[in-house]
């Protein structure tokens, strides 16, 4: 038997034989099934020697089965991306890395090159006829973007084991078991999407697929229709369900909110913690990053009423510590990656990382062991004068106009967006009052929505680029 007490990884489905795995539309996939598809895509699809491959992955199940198969393999390693995934990126990452093989959705054309070697339900698979074997190391099971944009050539380079023990830990927090069942809220080819699917088969649940989204009447149809027992989101997510309001959704199997991808504005967390109380519902706040695999910790929620704003404790398995020199999070873990990858080379390397990440953001712990994120190393402006952390700003706005605030600029240029009106008057106050800011040094902007990433994540570039081009409000 493993740590949790389950002997097999969560890419050996034989082992919950007849339960569902995938629901989808009337059509469900069972394990045992879904097995049978992974051995077909394996045996009758994918090259023979070790390759490295695309994979596109909407939510669908041959996308989801030609992934396990590449894990069943132990060779094959897919960078996953995003069905929304432009034709022109796709384009580069296959120019830049050299892929031997493409499974992508049938709208989406394949670079000049490959040609077409097995089609299936809505999905092309593509060889280079080119290929030679190149060097890859055994360890490497699966890449995926830095950027959550896909758009990124920097990839980071995960073990099998790295994704198992990561899945084993999260299913021992949250307490999974295999009645439950999930809906896709989130990309499978995102960090957080993906680890929702890795859990639950590893515990046996289900996984309810569908394109709709949240503000769609199918998706809550879906929902009550297969009776989900969880719902999990990034910030942006938990914006959108407050609008809509948790209590109307008849969920009656509902057990379990999850929330990772970034910050939530204490007062929703507050907001969600209350309701959650009320329907006897657990709400878990996580933190991660895609180079984790990608959870990092987790709050328990009967300590989150006492606990607002922190990240929690490492996960089973996980250790976080504090550089005593500049602050920075370092968590160490069975689930760090290899390293990361910016060249076809670097998929032949090994374990640079052994086990450490550096996170990038500031943290500070408190006398109970909990962290609690301060800042980035990177999100600082330089202002009057004055060092100040983006991140910090973001809090004091956001609790002091109860909406969500997001912030960037350049030096002596401080840009607040904000989707609800705000007096710019009371926002370069609220700044010269806590942070001596000249008012002369703050533009703020109303936007109908926040950009986002694929991964539901604010788009801070395209936040950045419409600061450098409008005029001052």
């Amino acid at each position: 038997m493993g740590k949790w007490g389950y002997e097999m990884p969560f890419w050996q489905l034989q082992t919950h034989a007849d339960r569902p795995a995938l629901i989808q539309g009337d059509t469900v996939t069972r394990y045992r099934q879904l097995a049978d598809l992974a051995d077909a895509w394996q045996n009758d699809v994918l090259p023979a020697h070790a390759s490295f491959g695309l994979l596109q992955m909407p939510n669908h199940v041959q996308a989801i089965a030609c992934y396990l198969a590449c894990l069943r393999s132990g060779k094959h390693a897919p960078l996953l991306l995003s069905a929304s995934t432009s034709a022109e990126q796709i384009a580069q990452l296959a120019a830049h890395y050299q892929p031997d093989w493409l499974l992508l959705t049938d709208d989406t054309p394949a670079p000049a090159g490959y040609s077409l070697h097995h089609h299936c339900e809505g999905l092309s698979f593509y060889r280079l006829p080119t290929a030679t074997p190149k060097p890859q190391h055994p360890a490497l099971a699966l890449l995926l973007s830095t950027s959550g944009s896909t758009g990124s050539s920097k990839l980071v380079r995960l073990s099998a084991s790295a994704l198992d023990s990561n899945a084993q830990a999260i299913l021992e927090y949250l307490g999974l078991h295999a009645e439950d069942r999930a809906i896709t809220t989130l990309p499978l080819a995102y960090s957080f999407g993906m680890s929702i699917l890795n859990s639950h088969l590893a515990v046996g649940g289900a996984v309810v697929l569908t394109d709709a989204s949240m503000m769609d009447r199918n998706f809550w149809e879906a929902a009550r229709t297969h009776s989900i027992t969880s719902l999990s989101g990034v910030p942006a997510t938990y914006e959108m369900l407050h609008r809509l309001g948790l209590h109307r959704l008849g969920l009656d199997k509902l057990r379990m909110l999850t929330q990772a991808g970034g910050r939530l504005r204490d007062d929703l967390i507050r907001a969600f913690a209350q309701t959650c109380r009320r329907m006897d519902i657990q709400f878990h706040v996580m933190y991660g990053q895609t180079e984790a695999a990608p959870r990092i910790s987790h709050v328990p929620p009967e300590r989150l009423a006492d606990k607002i704003g922190s990240i929690g404790i490492a996960i089973p398995g996980g250790e976080m510590a504090i550089d005593p020199d500049n602050t920075e999070l370092i968590y160490r873990g069975p689930n760090v990656m290899l390293g990361y990858a910016e060249t076809r080379a670097d998929l032949a390397l090994g374990d640079c990382q052994q086990g450490e990440l550096r996170t990038g953001d500031l943290a500070r712990q408190d006398d109970d062991g909990y962290f609690y994120i301060t800042g980035r190393l990177k999100r600082f402006l330089k202002i009057s004068g004055n060092r100040i952390n983006l991140d910090d700003v973001e809090r004091l706005l956001a609790n002091q106009l109860g909406q969500q605030v997001c912030c960037t600029g350049k030096d002596d240029a401080l840009a607040v967006f904000t989707t609800e009106p705000a007096p710019p008057e009371q926002i370069r106050s609220l700044l010269q009052q806590h942070y001596r800011i000249f008012q002369g040094h703050v533009n703020s902007f109303t936007l109908e929505a926040m950009p986002k990433m694929a991964s539901g994540k604010i788009d801070y570039h395209a936040l950045q680029q419409h600061a450098a081009t409008e005029p001052r409000p």
